[in-house]
C-alpha cells in the first residue's frame, strides 16, 4: 500500500499545488456553484433591512453546519420554510430569509462534495448510469426552458433592472419565480448523494422536517385565530393564513402547503413507536384538521381527502405485499384489548369527524363557501378564458409570456382587471442637499372602488390604547382622496380601526405638510394569550388618483416614534404593500394555466412529465416498496389537485417545496446502491 502523501501546512508551494491540483481541478464544478451560492447568500444577508450583520454571522454558521453535517438540510429546509419570510417587516418582495438559508445549505453542501471526492477513489465514485440518462435529460429541459422563461420575463419587462425592493410589474419579479425551480435543480445533485448514503435515514430526516413545518403552521393558525376572529367563531368572514406572507395579494399559499403536508401526519402517526409520541402525533393531526377546515377553501377539502384515500389504498398495498387476493382482506386490524394503537386511533377518528361537524353546524361561513361553488366556477372560468388571451401568437404559446409576468399583462390588457392601486419609491435632486426620497401612491386607474384599496402598510408594535395622529407631506397634481388606518390586523382582514378619509386638491406650494387626527376606537390591545399585530396602511382610493407621500409619523400617547423609515430614505424597508378583498390581476388561479401562460406548452409539458414520472416511479415503478413512497405520492397528487382550483409557482417558497418533493421522488430508489466512504 501506498503511504499517505504528508503535508505540511506549512508548506506553502505544497499545499499550494494540493488546492489547485487535488482540490480544484477535481471539483471545478462543485467548487464553483458553492463559492457562486455563498456569494449571493453572503450579499443577500448583508443587504438585509433589519439585521444585516446578524444575518451574516449566521449565515456563516449555517455554511459550516451543512459542510460538517451535510444531511442535516434535509430536516431544516422544511422546517424552517414556513416561518423563514419577514416580508410585512423588511419590505422585500423578490427576495426573503428562505433564500439565504437554501443558499446557505448550497453553499455548505458542495463544499462538503467537492472534499468528499478527494477521500473516495474514483472507481467507487456512482457513475451516471445509462438508466438515469432520460432523467437527466428531463431536468436538464427543465432547467433550459425556466432559464428561456426567465430572460423572456426580462425582455417583456423591458429590460433587466435591479431594486432590492421591486414589486409585481418589475423585471424582477421573474427572478422572483424562477427561484423555486433554480433552486431545486441546484439541490439535486446533494438529493442523490444523501439518498446513496442511506436513503432510509434521508426519507426520514425529510418527512420529520414536513412534521415540523407543519406543527410550526398549525400553532400560527392557533394564534391567529384565537387574536382575531376566536378560536370558535365560524361565521366571520375570515380565512387564515398563518405565516405565509406571500397572500398579501391574495393566492393559496397556506392552501397548497397544508395539502402537500397533511399526509405526513399520518406518517407520523404511523411511525410513532410510543405512546408519547403517537399522542403528540395525533395532536397534531387535529390541529392541522382545524388549520385546513378554518382556510374555508373547496380546494383544500377536495385536495386533502382525495389524496388519503390514495394513501389508504397504496399502503393497504404494501401491508399485503402487493398481493391482489390478500388485499381484500379484513381492513382493520383484529382488535385486542392490550393493544393501545387500536383504541387511541379510533378515537382520534371519532374527533376528526367531531371537529368537521363543529366547523361546519358551528358557523355559516363554511355553508356560505359551499352554496356559491357554482357561481365560483363560472367566474373562475371567465377568468382563466382572460388569461389564455394574454397569449398573443405561436411564440406565446410555444415559449409562454415570460416568468412573472402575467400580473402585469393582466392588469395592462384585461377589460376591468387593473390594479387596485400601486406603490413606487422615487427620489428627486434638491440643490445643495441630500435627494428628496418618497413614495408614490397610486388609487385605481379607472374603475372606482375595486373593492378593496391597494395600501402602503407598515407593523407597528408600541401601540397604546387612545387616538392617534398621523403627521405626513403629499404632493398631488390633481385631486386625491387618500385612506389613513391603523388597525389591529394580521394580514387581510381589518379589526378595531382608527381611521381618516381626506380629499386632498392642489396647493400653493407643491408639497403641503398635514397632521391629520385618526378617529376610531381605541384598540384592544393584545391578549395574553394570543398578541395581536397592529399594522399601519395609507391608500389612494379614488379612480385616477396619484399622490407623492414622504416624512410620515405617526404620532400618539407614547414619546417614541412608531414609524420606521417614515422619510424613505432607506427605500422601501419597513413598508410592504397590501390589497384588500379584490385579488383579481395576480393570480390565474390555476396551475396549469399559470405555466402554460409564463412558460408556454413546451413548458408545461415539462412540468406534466416530471410530476407524471415521479408519480409513476412512487406508485408503479421501483420506489413502490420504499416506507415513504404512498406519502410522497399522496402529497404530489394533493398538489396537482389543489393546482387545479390555485396558483402554485408565484408563491416560491410552497413551489420549491413542491419541486423538492418531485426530485426527491424520483431519485428514490430501493437499493441505495454503492454508498459513498464518508470522508
Amino acid at each position: 500500500m501506498q503511504a499517505p502523501v504528508r503535508r505540511d501546512f506549512w508548506d506553502i508551494p505544497l499545499v499550494l499545488r494540493f488546492l489547485f491540483k487535488d482540490f480544484f481541478l477535481k471539483n471545478p464544478a462543485w467548487l464553483l456553484v458553492s463559492l457562486g451560492c455563498f456569494v449571493a447568500g453572503a450579499a443577500l444577508a448583508w443587504h438585509h433591512p433589519l439585521w444585516p450583520r446578524a444575518m451574516l454571522v449566521v449565515f456563516g454558521l449555517w455554511c459550516v453546519a451543512v459542510a460538517w453535517r451535510p444531511g442535516v438540510w434535509l430536516f431544516l429546509v422544511p422546517a424552517c420554510l414556513p416561518f423563514l419570510n419577514f416580508s410585512p417587516w423588511t419590505g422585500w418582495l423578490v427576495f426573503e430569509e428562505f433564500d439565504i438559508l437554501l443558499l446557505g445549505a448550497l453553499a455548505g453542501g458542495y463544499g462538503r462534495l467537492a472534499w468528499s471526492r478527494l477521500s473516495v477513489d474514483e472507481s467507487k465514485v456512482a457513475h451516471v448510469s445509462p438508466r438515469s440518462i432520460p432523467l437527466l435529460g428531463l431536468f436538464a429541459l427543465l432547467g433550459v426552458t425556466g432559464v428561456s422563461a426567465l430572460f423572456r420575463g426580462f425582455a417583456d419587462a423591458g429590460g433587466f433592472t435591479f431594486d432590492w425592493y421591486a414589486g409585481y410589474t418589475d423585471a424582477l419579479n421573474s427572478l422572483r419565480v424562477f427561484k423555486s425551480l433554480g433552486f431545486a435543480l441546484l439541490f439535486v445533485p446533494l438529493v442523490r448523494r444523501e439518498l446513496e448514503r442511506s436513503g432510509t435515514l434521508a426519507s426520514q430526516r425529510l418527512a420529520s422536517g414536513m412534521v415540523a413545518g407543519l406543527t410550526v403552521v398549525t400553532l400560527a393558525v392557533l394564534w391567529e385565530r384565537a387574536a382575531f376572529p376566536g378560536l370558535l367563531d365560524f361565521s366571520r368572514h375570515y380565512r387564515t393564513v398563518a405565516l405565509f406572507w406571500e397572500m398579501h395579494v391574495g393566492g393559496a399559499a397556506i392552501d397548497a402547503y397544508l395539502v402537500l403536508a397533511v399526509p405526513f401526519v399520518v406518517w407520523a402517526l404511523i411511525s410513532a413507536r410510543r405512546p408519547w409520541i403517537w399522542a403528540a402525533a395525533a395532536a397534531l393531526a387535529l390541529l392541522t384538521g382545524y388549520a385546513c377546515l378554518t382556510t374555508f377553501s373547496r380546494g383544500v377539502y377536495l385536495a386533502v381527502a382525495g389524496p388519503l384515500l390514495l394513501l389508504g389504498v397504496l399502503l393497504r398495498v404494501q401491508m399485503t405485499g402487493f398481493n391482489a387476493r390478500t388485499f381484500w382482506g379484513p381492513l382493520w386490524p383484529r382488535y385486542r384489548p392490550e393493544d393501545w394503537r387500536t383504541k387511541a386511533s379510533l378515537i382520534l377518528m371519532l374527533a376528526l369527524v367531531a371537529e368537521v361537524a363543529a366547523v361546519r353546524g358551528g358557523g355559516s361561513f363554511m355553508m356560505e363557501r359551499l352554496t356559491n361553488t357554482e357561481q365560483d366556477l363560472r367566474s373562475r372560468v371567465d377568468h382563466w378564458q382572460h388569461g389564455l388571451d394574454l397569449l398573443d401568437g405561436p411564440t406565446d404559446w410555444l415559449l409562454g409570456k415570460g416568468l412573472g409576468r402575467f400580473p402585469a399583462n393582466y392588469a395592462a390588457k384585461v377589460v376591468q382587471g387593473e390594479f387596485s392601486g400601486g406603490v413606487k419609491w422615487r427620489d428627486e435632486p434638491v440643490p445643495g442637499r441630500a435627494a428628496n426620497a418618497f413614495v408614490t401612491v397610486r388609487g385605481p386607474a379607472t374603475l372606482k372602488r375595486l373593492g378593496g384599496q391597494y395600501a402602503l402598510t407598515q407593523r407597528v408594535t408600541n401601540v397604546a390604547k387612545g387616538l392617534h395622529r398621523v403627521s405626513l407631506d403629499v404632493r398631488v397634481h390633481k385631486q386625491a382622496d387618500i385612506y389613513l388606518s391603523l388597525c389591529e390586523r394580521h394580514l387581510l382582514y381589518d379589526g378595531n380601526c382608527q381611521e381618516e378619509f381626506i380629499s386632498v386638491m392642489p396647493g400653493e406650494t407643491e408639497w403641503q405638510h398635514m397632521v391629520l387626527p385618526l378617529s376610531g376606537v381605541p384598540l384592544t390591545g393584545s391578549l395574553w394569550y394570543a398578541p395581536r399585530l397592529s399594522m399601519f396602511s395609507l391608500s389612494v382610493v379614488n379612480r385616477g388618483g396619484v399622490a407623492d407621500f414622504g416624512n410620515v409619523r405617526l404620532m400618539g400617547p407614547y414619546p417614541q416614534p412608531s414609524l420606521e423609515n417614515g422619510n424613505f430614505s432607506r427605500g422601501m424597508a419597513h413598508w410592504f404593500p397590501a390589497a384588500q378583498t379584490y385579488f383579481l390581476p395576480w393570480h390565474i388561479d390555476n396551475l396549469f394555466l399559470e405555466v402554460l401562460i409564463e412558460r408556454g406548452s413546451i413548458g408545461l409539458l415539462l412540468f406534466i412529465a416530471l410530476m407524471a414520472y415521479a408519480l409513476w416511479h412512487l406508485i408503479f415503478g421501483r420506489a413502490r416498496t420504499l416506507a415513504l413512497s404512498g406519502y410522497l405520492a399522496a402529497s404530489l397528487c394533493a398538489a396537482l389537485l389543489v393546482g387545479l382550483v390555485s396558483s402554485l409557482m408565484d408563491m416560491p417558497r410552497v413551489a420549491f417545496l413542491v419541486y423538492l418533493l418531485a426530485l426527491f421522488s424520483i431519485q428514490t430508489m430501493p437499493e441505495a446502491g454503492r454508498r459513498l466512504q464518508r470522508p
